[in-house]
């Protein structure tokens, strides 16, 4: 399944110029800004996801780790969530199911992308000032 994907060039040297300058404090830092992003995304998702129950909306969870910020929906007993967002591929040979994508998590992403995106910025600029300053 393909995934929304932003990335930041030069990351992993921003990664490893933390871990260089405050060891795990700085990079749990930058893992705290990714849930914090990630929870903005969901917030917006869940509104908009499609409401027949209400249980795909109730599945939604955001994690962040130190490389990435990340938005799912669905668990085991929901395992139509990734279909009803992505669609299902053209071509499906057995049972098909022709099921147009409703990808409600990728358009909360691009809604709020400049709430999060000038914060995400902000918070990039002051832990390098830190690491620039000796952590």
């Amino acid at each position: 399944m393909a995934a929304t994907v932003v990335r930041v060039e030069g990351m992993r040297e921003v990664r490893r110029a933390l871990r260089r300058a405050g060891g795990n404090e700085l990079l749990d830092q930058l893992k705290g800004e990714h849930q914090q992003l990630a929870a903005t995304v969901m917030r917006a998702a869940a509104q908009l996801a499609p409401r027949r129950t209400g249980r795909m909306s109730a599945s939604m969870r955001s994690s962040g780790t130190r490389t990435m910020a990340t938005v799912r929906a669905g668990r085991a007993s929901i395992p139509y969530a990734g279909v009803v967002h992505w669609g299902t591929p053209p071509g499906r040979r057995r049972r098909p199911m022709n099921i147009s994508p409703n990808p409600w998590i990728a358009i909360a992403a691009q809604r709020t992308e400049p709430q999060w995106a000038a914060h995400y910025e902000q918070a990039l600029r002051q832990l390098m000032r830190r690491v620039e300053n000796g952590g």
